[in-house]
């Protein structure tokens, strides 16, 4: 059987579709699960019925992301510490629902991208390559799409 062929088949097995992780959100709060915990808000955020809170259930996170009660929120309490993440508490029982702050969360990602440039402007000076500062743009260009869309 060739090599594709058994990566189909092992797809094919699996009954959750794959989940897209960012590392960078990890490197950012200090926390894989956290990182985890927060790509998968980011990704829900704005397909529910509000479009700023997110409704979702332990069982929800836990099916999507396998994190159990227990790393859900102790992710919740780092991602709520680093800014990125507000968390209220609804109706009778309780529903959580998380409202992401995206100017945080693009500040820690600049942050991040600052530290990578200074380092990689050290290592190329060194090496003689030229400094290229497109992601540093990109950032800056995200920043201030956020700021129109929360001014209006």
């Amino acid at each position: 059987m060739a090599k594709n062929e058994l990566q189909k088949l092992a797809l094919s097995i699996l009954s959750t579709k794959p989940i897209v992780f960012n590392p960078d959100l990890a490197r950012v709060l200090g926390s894989v699960t956290a990182g985890l915990f927060l790509n998968q808000l980011l990704f829900w955020v704005g397909k529910g019925a509000d479009p700023i809170w997110t409704y979702k259930t332990v069982k929800d996170f836990e099916d999507e992301t396998s994190l159990s009660k227990h790393q859900q929120l102790t992710a919740q309490k780092i991602c709520v510490k680093n800014g990125v993440l507000e968390v209220k508490y609804k109706k009778v029982p309780r529903r959580r629902h998380f409202k992401v702050n995206m100017v945080k969360v693009v500040e820690l990602l600049k942050q991040l991208q600052q530290e990578r440039e200074k380092t990689n402007l050290s290592i190329r000076r060194k090496n003689g390559h030229p400094v290229v500062n497109a992601p540093q743009q990109q950032l800056e260009e995200i920043m201030t799409a956020i700021s129109e869309i929360t001014q209006r």
